[in-house]
């Protein structure tokens, strides 16, 4: 059956105007060369820098979560109502670590098109991992409206009755963890990486673990949900802004958002974050590497002068371009790898 995925060509907090509707999902052969993806004019884009494993449903067909995503999605145009996982293997079979990666796009698509800085489907941050032995997996969450995301019309904060996105990212974790052993992958290695509004999915992935967002779905939904590990880049909606409180600039407003819940449980955390952000600002990013530190967490924040926002793996001739050397002493450093 062919779905409509909204896909966004690059990231930010809020709703970018490049949007590119593809329907369904490229599928890749294992072994075989990926294909060119048409392009919304007829044109080829670029095919992805590498091939995934294989796409793993993150629900059975007749869950009553994604029966009730859809339905609250159903009004919507291009709504991704059938999340699911693109598995991207490395060479090496022995048994390492997984990343499970969250693409941004503002809680309202999800940034893996043809002119994504991660790559399309996200292939190019898979390379990256994947060639450094550590399995990458693609999460493509539920989309619009499914986290924390500004309302143009009404110009405020929405956060959704039912937090969908971090219920395919809790879902995803499960999946992974308990397919460990036939996936290649350390059941006690495995961590989350997020971009943007995929920083905050990572954020509140690795602070809500301690229950389900859901009623167990079958045997895979008895592992443990905690990451051992998390890179949240560039994370939105950290702050009380997000909750609308004004002026934006107030102590009040710039204090954590309530809905992360900091302890010492939470995994070792590497913040990466850029200071000339002028979508997700570095003190979004700061406000938590404090809140982690109060608690007595184990926090890096990595600071880099320029790079924007969305740099994502892209080599753009600016300070973040260190960023991904970094995160790989980070994991050496804490065991990870």
């Amino acid at each position: 059956m062919k779905r409509a995925i909204r896909i966004l060509l690059g990231f930010g907090g809020a709703m970018l105007a490049s949007v590119l509707p593809v329907y369904g999902t490229a599928q890749v052969v294992p072994g075989a060369p990926s294909t060119d993806v048409p392009a919304q004019n007829g044109t080829q884009a670029a095919a992805p820098s590498m091939a995934y494993w294989r796409e793993v449903p993150l629900w059975p067909d007749d869950s009553p979560v994604l029966q009730a995503g859809i339905a609250a999605l159903a009004h919507e145009s291009w709504a991704l109502t059938h999340p699911s996982m693109l598995v991207y293997r490395p060479a090496a079979r022995a048994p390492g670590a997984a990343v499970l990666v969250f693409p941004g796009g503002g809680y309202k698509a999800l940034g893996i098109g043809p002119n994504s800085s991660l790559g399309l489907y996200g292939s190019d941050v898979c390379k990256w991992l994947t060639d450094a032995g550590i399995t990458c997996v693609l999460v493509k969450y539920r989309v619009p409206n499914t986290g924390c995301n500004w309302n143009p019309v009404t110009k405020r904060h929405e956060s959704p009755s039912i937090p969908m996105a971090l219920q395919d990212a809790q879902r995803a974790m499960s999946l992974v963890r308990h397919n460990a052993a036939e996936w290649g992958i350390d059941p006690d290695h495995i961590g989350v990486m997020g971009f943007s509004a995929g920083g905050n999915l990572a954020v509140l992935s690795s602070t809500a673990f301690a229950s389900r967002t859901y009623a167990p779905a079958d045997a895979a939904d008895a592992v443990s949900l905690r990451p051992d590990f998390a890179i949240p880049v560039y994370a939105g909606h950290m702050t009380m802004e997000h909750k609308n409180l004004r002026p934006k600039d107030s102590p009040a407003a710039r204090a954590l958002n309530t809905d992360i819940v900091v302890s010492a449980a939470v995994p070792p955390t590497l913040l990466i974050h850029a200071k000339d952000d002028a979508v997700d600002p570095v003190a979004y990013s700061e406000v938590y590497d404090h809140a982690l530190r109060e608690a007595g967490g184990n926090v890096t924040l990595i600071r880099y002068e320029t790079g924007g926002h969305a740099f994502g793996v892209r080599r753009n001739g600016t300070d973040s371009d260190r960023w991904t050397q970094d995160a790989m002493r980070w994991l050496d450093d804490i065991g990870m790898r």
